[in-house]
């Protein structure tokens, strides 16, 4: 089982994604793995928040980049939040888009439930610079590869999960 959880930021995403793994372990504890870089105060309060919601109700490890790989062992089912902190990285480090999307597609293949979080940054106004610009861009196309791969999309708003497939 594959699910993509998307939605605005606070919009209870990680909360529902949460819970969806959960309900997907069935005697596993799941794997939490976390692509948030700690960059600065609010991303360590952030990453503090996140740690104390989940308490030991998953393993967590924390990858910001080679997520495959993190997800080769095991069969635990596993959370990945989120996809557009770890787009983020791959900006910061490396802007290969082929080499992105192909870590999507494996990311699919794998044999585990996967449940994706990724924010839905396309609703907003368009950008005004370039660089915000291709980060909407890939953010959407890696939204759609996910979505076609995914046996379930939940689009949250104000709390509320709707199933979209």
């Amino acid at each position: 089982m594959k699910i993509l959880i998307t939605g605005g930021v606070k919009s209870g995403k990680s909360t529902f994604a949460e819970q969806k793994t959960l309900e997907l372990s069935e005697g596993f504890t799941p794997l939490y793995l976390a692509t948030a870089e700690c960059l600065d105060e609010e991303m360590q309060t952030k990453i503090e928040e996140h740690r104390r919601k989940r308490m030991d109700r998953f393993r967590t490890i924390e990858e910001p980049l080679d997520l495959v790989s993190s997800l080769t062992e095991g069969k635990e089912p596993a959370l990945i939040e989120c996809m557009t902190l770890w787009l983020n990285n791959w900006f910061h480090y490396q802007k290969d888009e082929e080499q992105i999307m192909s870590m999507v597609d494996q990311l699919l293949t794998l044999p585990r439930d996967l449940v994706f979080v990724l924010n839905e940054v396309g609703h907003g106004i368009i950008p005004e610079n370039p660089l915000a610009r291709k980060f909407v861009d890939w953010s959407g196309k890696i939204g759609s590869r996910l979505g076609k791969g995914c046996d379930e999309i939940w689009f949250c708003i104000a709390g509320h999960p709707m199933q979209v497939k």
